[in-house]
C-alpha cells in the first residue's frame, strides 16, 4: 500500500485538493496533516520578531523559523513518506517537497530593491534565517518537485542540493474537468472581450493594466475588460471595465469561455496556474518574460509576451490579440493544444517516475 503523509498549510487550496485527488485516484493513500502552528508556540517568535513599522507594532511569527521548529507529525504517522507543500521535515522518514518559490529568490529579489509584495515588510534577519533553515531542509530531503525550470535553478543556485533531486514537474489547471475539444470559436472572437482572472490585483498587475487599457478603450472603444477577482471598485465603466469581484470555479469557466483572450500583466508570479486555465478554455494569454511565464507562455504561438513593463506596450498586445482574428485564431488553437501538457494527471505522471522507482517498490513506500 502506499501511504503519504499530505502535509499542507493552514487551509487546502485548490492546488493540493486537485493533486491529491489524482493521487488518491492512482491507488495513494493519503493522510492530511495541516501544520498549523497552536497560538502559543507562536509567542516566542511574535516577541523577537516584533518591530515599529508604519506606525503600528507588527510581528512576523508566520515566516519566523522559530514557530516550526518543533512541529513534527503525529507518533502513528512516523514512518509514512511525507509529501510537503512547501519545505518543512516533519519526521525522519522519506520527504518530498512541492514548490515554485523559495526563501533564496525572495532574499535576492529584497536585496536588489526589487519588490517582493508579501515579503516587503519582512525583516531582512528573518529571511536570513529562514534561508538558512531552507538549506538545512534540502540536505535532508529525498527529492524536490520543482514546479517549473526557473524553481529548479533557483533552488540548484543555493549550492544546497544536487541536481539529481530536483525535478520540474510542472501543473495543472485548477478548474476542474477540461474540455476534450476546443470550445473557442467565432462568439469567441467577435466578443472582443478581455479577461482578467486574480485575487491580488496590484500585485498582478492591475493598475498597469487599466493604464494600457485606456489606450485600448481609446483605439477599440467598443472592447471590454472583465475582471474577475477584484471587488467593485475597480470597476470603469466610461472604459467598459467590469469587475465581478471573487467568484465560484464555474462561473469562471463561463466567463472564460465568452471572452476573446485572457490578460494578467504580473508583476510577481512564481508560476501563473491562471495561465494554463485560459489555455483550457481556449484562450490565448497575454503575460510577462517573468520568472517561470516564458515557459508555457510562447510569444506569437499562443499568445503575446512582453518584456517591458509600459502601458503602451501591453496595450499593443492586447490591440494585437483583439483586432487580427486570423492571428488569435492559431494562437487559441495552439494554446488548447499546449493546455493538455498542464493537466495534474501530467504532473502525477512526472512525480511517479520519481516515486514509483522500476523494480524498487519499497524504496520510498513500506
Amino acid at each position: 500500500m502506499k501511504r503519504i503523509v499530505w502535509a499542507y498549510g493552514r487551509y487546502t487550496n485548490r492546488t493540493i485538493r486537485h493533486l491529491g485527488d489524482t493521487f488518491e485516484n492512482h491507488g495513494y493513500v493519503l493522510e492530511p496533516f495541516s501544520m498549523v502552528v497552536p497560538r502559543w508556540r507562536k509567542l516566542p517568535a511574535m516577541i523577537v520578531s516584533a518591530r515599529w513599522q508604519d506606525g503600528h507594532l507588527r510581528g512576523f511569527s508566520s515566516v519566523h523559523p522559530w514557530t516550526y521548529s518543533h512541529l513534527k507529525v503525529p507518533s502513528h504517522l512516523q514512518d509514512w513518506p511525507v509529501f510537503v507543500f512547501g519545505d518543512m521535515i516533519l519526521s525522519s522518514a522519506p520527504h518530498f517537497f512541492y514548490q515554485d518559490l523559495n526563501y533564496q529568490t525572495i532574499l535576492n529579489d529584497r536585496l536588489a530593491g526589487k519588490k517582493t509584495y508579501m515579503y516587503d515588510h519582512v525583516p531582512l534577519g528573518i529571511l536570513k534565517a529562514q534561508v538558512r533553515v531552507q538549506h538545512e531542509h534540502y540536505a535532508q530531503v529525498s527529492q524536490v518537485f520543482a514546479m517549473s525550470q526557473w524553481t529548479k535553478d533557483a533552488i540548484l543556485a543555493t549550492g544546497a542540493i544536487d541536481s539529481a533531486r530536483v525535478h520540474v514537474v510542472g501543473a495543472g489547471s485548477n478548474l476542474g474537468r477540461t474540455c476534450r475539444q476546443n470550445p473557442y470559436t467565432e462568439k469567441n472572437l467577435d466578443a472582443k472581450t478581455l479577461i482578467f482572472v486574480g485575487r491580488d490585483f496590484v500585485r498582478k498587475g492591475g493598475p498597469l493594466l487599466l493604464e494600457a487599457w485606456s489606450h485600448v478603450h481609446r483605439m477599440m472603444p467598443t472592447a471590454r475588460l472583465q475582471l474577475v477577482g477584484p471587488g467593485a471598485e475597480w470597476t470603469r465603466p466610461q472604459m467598459n471595465v467590469t469587475a465581478v469581484g471573487d467568484v465560484d470555479g464555474e462561473y469562471v469557466v463561463s466567463l472564460l469561455k465568452q471572452s476573446t483572450g485572457f490578460v494578467m500583466p504580473t508583476q510577481w508570479e512564481p508560476y501563473g496556474i491562471a495561465f494554463l486555465e485560459a489555455f483550457s478554455c481556449g484562450l490565448p494569454a497575454i503575460g510577462p518574460a517573468r520568472m517561470a511565464i516564458p515557459e508555457f507562455l510562447h510569444d506569437g504561438l499562443n499568445g503575446y509576451i512582453y518584456s517591458k513593463d509600459d502601458p503602451l506596450t501591453l496595450a499593443d498586445s492586447m490591440l494585437r490579440l483583439l483586432s487580427n482574428d486570423d492571428a488569435t485564431w492559431a494562437l487559441s488553437r495552439q494554446a488548447f493544444l499546449d493546455s493538455r501538457n498542464y493537466t495534474w494527471e501530467r504532473t502525477f505522471e512526472k512525480m511517479s517516475r520519481v516515486l514509483e522507482v522500476p523494480g524498487d517498490s519499497s524504496m520510498w513506500f513500506a
